[in-house]
């Protein structure tokens, strides 16, 4: 086993490393087989960065699932699975934060921030997912987001939320206190979770009930924007805007290697 390797559990010491997983890791910072998968897979990187995020989390999904004309009871089930792994993902942001005794210990501040940084981006890849079987783009998302910020309709909608709310976060989620960055992390995680029990009350997801025929989609679309939005937050919180992009594109690349490598 390679207890180097960021992926590290205990579950590890029954596989043989080099795991595809930790492979990938690996040959994902090697520059000749980074621009290989952009290159085969058509991925433009001067698109904006929310229109190439979206493509990027469209053509990666489909290659393990059907994500286009879903019906509605395919939207519930995939919506669903999206929200718990969006709740999964915030969870391992918490890991990262020194907020438990049991607290991770990493040989410097920045090695922290870089898992940190990696752990919300995670985030991003089932927040896009999740818009994507919703059948919203962002144009829809825009639409609803300026009843949080009013914003220019053809400007970039990351870059764009990301400038309008860098000064308004930290007042947002601590008001006149002197805020501890982990804690705001924290309370930005909460504002997360609940801007996505917004969009589980829009489908059908108890057993128990008799589901509805029909997504309102302006419902929908109203709660996407709210989980957009506290997402947005939480980048504020723990990167630049720039790593936005080139994190995700790192570890889109680095997802596609896990497949082809077999994990």
């Amino acid at each position: 086993m390679n207890k180097n390797c960021p992926y590290f559990e205990l579950n590890c010491n029954k596989l043989q490393c080099d795991c595809p997983k930790y492979k990938a890791y690996v040959d994902a910072k090697n520059p000749d087989i980074f621009h290989r998968v952009i290159k085969e897979n058509g991925f433009d990187l001067t698109q904006s960065t929310f229109d190439l995020i979206m493509s990027m989390q469209h053509s990666f999904a489909s290659r393990m699932r059907k994500v286009d004309g879903l019906t509605k009871e395919e939207q519930d089930i995939w919506i669903d699975k999206y929200l718990v792994c969006i709740e999964d993902e915030v969870r391992e942001v918490r890991e990262h934060l020194n907020i438990y005794c049991d607290d991770k210990k990493y040989n410097s501040d920045d090695d922290r921030n870089i898992e940190l940084k990696k752990e919300v981006i995670d985030i991003l890849h089932f927040v896009m997912e999740l818009f994507i079987v919703g059948n919203a783009g962002q144009k829809d998302i825009k639409k609803y987001y300026n009843e949080f910020i009013a914003i220019d309709k053809d400007e970039d909608l990351i870059h764009t939320a990301y400038q309008a709310q860098k000064d308004k976060v930290f007042y947002y989620l601590n008001g006149n206190r002197k805020p501890n960055s982990d804690i705001t992390i924290l309370k930005a995680s909460c504002k997360l979770l609940d801007a996505c029990s917004l969009v589980r009350q829009q489908i059908s997801w108890k057993h128990w009930k008799k589901p509805n025929k029909f997504i309102n989609y302006d419902s929908l679309y109203r709660a996407y924007a709210a989980v957009f939005y506290e997402f947005v937050n939480l980048c504020v919180l723990t990167m630049d805007e720039s790593e936005i992009k080139s994190i995700y594109i790192q570890k889109n690349v680095e997802n596609i290697l896990r497949q082809e490598y077999g994990y």
